[in-house]
């Protein structure tokens, strides 16, 4: 089967179907295109665990497309001091993907919440002057230059 080539016919057609309501209802905050990612990938889950389709790697990218941009999203709505979360945020949504696709991994999970009780003691001492270097630099990751 041609998985690859379906999904893009099917991500093409919800994109111009979502755009053509999006100008009809006038919804300004409305992104066509990631909600025909996202929509496809769900369908293409149902249909995945009712093993009606097979290619989890086509599910996997789109999901990864869909938790980038809520990444994105809550990066640019966030106040700068949250920012410090980058990582254990973006960390946690692959490991969701995962359990969601493969499997739920006890040690990914312990891992994972170990890494956001450090960051959330860096926040909660971020004024503190041991503290403030390193929380600086985790706000400041990915800051444009």
């Amino acid at each position: 089967m041609e998985f690859l080539f379906y999904t893009i016919i099917g991500i093409i057609g919800l994109f111009f179907i979502l755009l053509i309501l999006k100008n009809l209802f006038n919804w300004k905050k409305f992104c066509a295109l990631c909600v025909s990612v996202s929509l496809t990938w769900i369908a293409l889950l149902i249909l995945f665990l009712t093993k009606t389709f097979t290619d989890k790697i086509i599910i996997a990218i789109l999901m990864g497309h869909t938790s980038l941009g809520i990444f994105y999203l809550w990066e640019k709505n966030v106040r700068e001091k949250f920012k410090i979360f980058r990582l254990p945020l973006l960390l946690t949504f692959i490991f969701i993907i995962y359990a969601i696709l493969e499997n739920f991994e006890f040690n990914s999970l312990i891992l994972i919440l170990g890494l956001w009780t450090i960051f959330y003691l860096i926040y909660l001492f971020r004024n503190n002057k041991k503290f403030s270097k390193v929380a600086k630099k985790l706000i400041e990751c990915c800051k444009k230059w």
